[in-house]
């Protein structure tokens, strides 16, 4: 009876593990992703919004922008079917600094550090072409979202200030600035990006993709830029 008990189990684990695999395509999952991103045309920005400050009896310098680094990205989706999901995220993007000098009349020099932080949110149509029963999928991805940017502006420096003494006399002095100066912006966004994933033991898949944000920011705030990025995560199925 060993051998026919054993030609029965083995085909039924073989089932199992055939329903597990098509079970993965029907769970909702989870995950986090590292990303490096770039905030492109806002350094572009920045350098048009300096070059507006000059004028004849002021001078405006910047010394220097940033506008890419690393970022981060929670999400989560339903991926019901080998080929279709649908998924939405929070993440941060890189925060971009400048740095610039200002000289006036009334300000003999003043230094200004900007530093502008990116959140965004999204939901995403995926398409997947999977590759065999290799594990490995292509996908594609539509959506879109809101956007939410903060500026924080370190002003350091010194201001003119003049003052009529008993004589009748005029008195410049020169009085230090350190301050800090802080706006919001908001809206809405469209994105797009492709990428691919692996599964692994069918609970668990890791995936590398590439994102593309076309009109993030508005006039309000430094102007509009574009945020692409390139990201490797690692999510559970449940």
């Amino acid at each position: 009876m060993v051998r026919p008990l054993l030609l029965l189990v083995v085909p039924l684990a073989l089932l199992g593990s055939s329903l597990v695999s098509a079970d993965f395509y029907s769970h909702r999952y989870g995950g986090i992703a590292l990303q490096a991103t770039d905030l492109n045309d806002l350094c572009t920005d920045t350098r048009d919004f300096v070059g507006q400050l000059n004028s004849t009896n002021q001078v405006a310098t910047l010394s220097g922008c940033t506008d890419g680094g690393e970022g981060a990205k929670l999400y989560a989706g339903w991926r019901w079917s080998p080929n279709f999901a649908l998924e939405a995220d929070l993440r941060q993007t890189a925060t971009s600094t400048s740095n610039f000098v200002v000289s006036n009349p009334q300000f003999p020099r003043l230094a200004v550090k900007d530093r502008i932080t990116s959140r965004m949110g999204n939901a995403f149509f995926i398409g997947h072409l999977p590759v065999g029963r290799s594990g490995f999928s292509v996908f594609g991805k539509l959506g879109g979202g809101f956007w939410f940017n903060e500026l924080r502006s370190l002003q350091r420096g010194e201001a003119l200030a003049v003052f009529q003494l008993e004589d009748g006399s005029l008195q410049p002095v020169a009085i230090p600035v350190d301050g800090t100066f802080s706006d919001t912006s908001s809206g809405f966004h469209w994105g797009y990006g492709a990428g691919v994933s692996y599964q692994l033991k069918d609970r668990w898949a890791i995936r590398a993709e590439w994102e593309l944000f076309p009109e993030v920011g508005n006039e309000e705030l430094r102007g509009d830029y574009q945020v692409e990025s390139a990201s490797l995560g690692w999510s559970i199925h449940f």
